[in-house]
């Protein structure tokens, strides 16, 4: 993974402790959500066993917390980073990732960071919510999107499971950042305990494009 510049400050071995810890959060998390779609009688087991999980992980990581809401039809896992507004979160970790290409506050694409005069006005302007597009001969394309959830007063990534649990998206780079900022305590163990909800079936390509299409942006207002 290449972290010479958000996460340049870790090692290499706490970048990858993060990555095992979250990536397994969010495949047990898509699978319980698929579950959870079917109806099936599990759902009594996993979700207690998953939010008690979701509480160790938060323990363990100070900057970056994971909780879940359930819906008629789904079972969301929501990741919030501490930052106290969406400016600061763009200025602290999203500015320092090489390759931006566009910000927007409604979609991805709405103005070109190659405008300085529009750009330098929407940086002044920046309210609760923020898209942006990256682009870079290294990591390739990626985007984040972000809103400010008052009630939590922490800023809400949101995020499609197959572009998080790429090491090399900003998405996952901007988490792996908040989350070893404040440090965090090796003694909590999560890998483990997550692997042992012995999901086998995750993501696969069909389930990659329905993923992507759950968590288009336009959840953003829900």
């Amino acid at each position: 993974m290449a972290n010479g510049d958000l996460l340049s400050e870790f090692s290499a071995n706490d970048i990858s402790q993060f990555r095992k810890d979250f990536f397994q959060m969010i495949k047990v998390g898509a699978e319980i959500d698929r579950y959870y779609g079917e109806g099936q009688t599990d759902l009594d087991v996993f979700i207690p066993k998953f939010e008690k999980l979701s509480e160790q992980f938060n323990r363990k990581y100070k900057g970056i917390k994971i909780k879940t809401r359930k819906l008629i039809d789904s079972y969301k896992v929501k990741i919030f980073i501490k930052e106290k507004n969406i400016k600061d979160f763009f200025s602290n970790s999203a500015s320092k990732i090489p390759g931006l290409k566009s910000v927007g506050r409604t979609n991805f694409s709405q103005i070109d960071v190659g405008n300085a005069d529009k750009f330098a006005n929407f940086l002044d302007s920046i309210m609760d919510k923020l898209f942006l597009s990256y682009i870079n001969p290294e990591n390739g394309t990626s985007t984040v999107a972000a809103e400010y959830d008052r009630k939590e007063k922490m800023v809400e990534i949101i995020y499609n499971a197959p572009e998080i649990l790429n090491d090399n998206s900003a998405c996952f780079r901007i988490c792996a950042f908040y989350a070893l900022k404040h440090g965090f305590d090796k003694k909590i163990e999560v890998y483990g305990n997550a692997s042992t909800f012995g999901f086998y079936n995750i993501l696969d390509e069909i389930e990659k494009r329905e993923w992507f299409d759950k968590f288009n942006p336009k959840f953003l207002g829900e």
